[in-house]
C-alpha cells in the first residue's frame, strides 16, 4: 500500500491560487514602485562597464540597507526602475546612496554628468492587479525599448529571472571566491559591502543574490499567468507609464494592431493607406502627439509623403 506522501496532491484551482495570492499580498508590504524621470535626455549608462557598475551598486547599496526589499528592478541607459517592499523613508535612503556612489564612480573616471535631475520618484502600489502589472512593466522594459533582446536576455535587472531556473542557477564564481584586487575592482572601493555567498556572472553579482525573486514570483497565479501580463500588448501599459513621467516606446508591430483599431474605430476601416490626406494628417497628429510615434513609424504606418510629415511636426 501506498504512503500518502506518495499520492499526487490535487492541483489548485483558479480560484484557490488566486486567493493564495490576494492573502500572500495582504500580510505584506507596503510596496512602491521608484522610478527615475524616464523621459531624461542625460544618458547615464552608455558602455557595459557602465551597466555592470550599477549592478553592482545595487548589490552593494542593497546590502547596506536592510529595511528595503526589492521584489525586481530594470537598469536603462537614462533612468531605473524599482519594484520594492518595505519603508518609503528605506527607499529614500537606499537610492541617496546609490546616487551618492553612482556619482563618484562617474567622478573617478573622469565622465562629467550632471546627476541634479536623477531624482527618484516613489509610488505607492495598494492593490495586487496593481503590483502584478507593475512587476511585468518593469521587467518588459528593458526588451521592448530594445528589440535586439528577449525577456530572457535583458541582462541589466532582474527579469530574466522571473520563472526562469536556468538563469538562476547560473553562475562563473561565488563573491567570497574572488580576491580582495577583484572585489574592490567590482565596485570601484576599498570598501567591500557583499554578500560573500552571492553569485557572480558575467562580472556583476546576480539579482538572484539580492532581489526576492521567488516572493515576486508568488504574486502571479503561476509562470502562465506571469507571461500572459509580459506579453501584454504595450497600450496595456500606457496608463502606467504616463503616471510615471516614461516614454512608451512601440514596436512597428505593436503600433500597427493599435493604428488598424483606430481606423476601424474612427474612420470605419482597417486599411491605414487609403484614408485621404486629410485623414491620413489629423491620425499622423495622434501617433506623434498620444503615441509618441516616430516620423519613420507614421511613414511607415500611413504611407503618407516624408515631406508633409516634416511640414507638420518642423522636422
Amino acid at each position: 500500500m501506498k504512503a500518502l506522501d506518495q499520492f499526487p496532491t490535487r492541483p489548485l484551482s483558479f480560484g484557490e491560487r488566486e486567493r493564495q495570492c490576494e492573502e500572500l499580498f495582504r500580510t505584506r508590504g507596503p510596496f512602491y514602485h521608484l522610478c527615475t524621470p524616464g523621459d531624461s535626455q542625460l544618458v547615464l549608462f552608455e558602455t557595459d562597464d557602465d551597466f555592470r557598475f550599477a549592478m553592482n551598486l545595487m548589490a552593494s547599496t542593497l546590502y547596506e540597507e536592510p529595511g528595503i526589499n526589492v521584489i525586481t528592478f530594470e537598469i536603462m541607459r537614462t533612468h531605473l526602475h524599482v519594484i520594492g517592499e518595505g519603508s518609503i523613508e528605506a527607499a529614500e535612503r537606499w537610492f541617496a546612496k546609490f546616487r551618492k556612489k553612482l556619482y563618484r564612480f562617474f567622478q573617478s573616471n573622469g565622465i562629467v554628468k550632471d546627476l541634479r535631475f536623477f531624482r527618484a520618484s516613489i509610488f505607492p502600489i495598494n492593490d495586487l492587479a496593481f503590483l502584478r502589472n507593475s512587476i511585468a512593466y518593469v521587467n518588459r522594459n528593458g526588451y521592448l525599448v530594445h528589440p535586439e533582446y528577449t525577456p530572457f536576455s535583458y541582462p541589466w535587472g532582474a527579469g530574466r529571472y522571473f520563472f526562469n531556473p536556468d538563469a538562476k542557477q547560473r553562475y562563473d564564481i561565488t563573491f567570497h571566491e574572488l580576491t580582495v584586487r577583484q572585489k574592490r575592482a567590482m565596485f570601484f572601493s576599498h570598501s567591500i559591502e557583499c554578500d560573500g555567498a552571492a553569485n557572480v556572472v558575467d562580472g556583476y553579482i546576480s539579482p538572484d543574490s539580492f532581489c526576492d525573486l521567488y516572493m515576486g514570483e508568488l504574486y502571479f497565479r503561476d509562470a502562465r499567468h506571469y507571461f500572459s501580463l509580459v506579453s501584454r500588448s504595450v497600450e496595456g501599459y500606457k496608463d502606467i507609464a504616463q503616471m510615471l513621467g516614461d516614454s512608451v516606446f512601440y514596436t512597428d508591430d505593436e503600433l500597427y494592431l493599435i493604428v488598424r483599431q483606430i481606423c476601424r474605430d474612427r474612420y470605419g476601416n482597417a486599411r491605414p493607406e487609403i484614408l485621404t490626406l486629410d485623414q491620413k494628417k489629423e491620425f499622423a497628429r495622434m501617433l506623434h502627439y498620444d503615441y509618441k510615434a516616430s516620423n519613420k513609424q507614421i511613414q511607415r504606418m500611413l504611407r503618407i509623403d516624408e515631406r508633409k510629415l516634416a511640414v507638420l511636426f518642423g522636422k
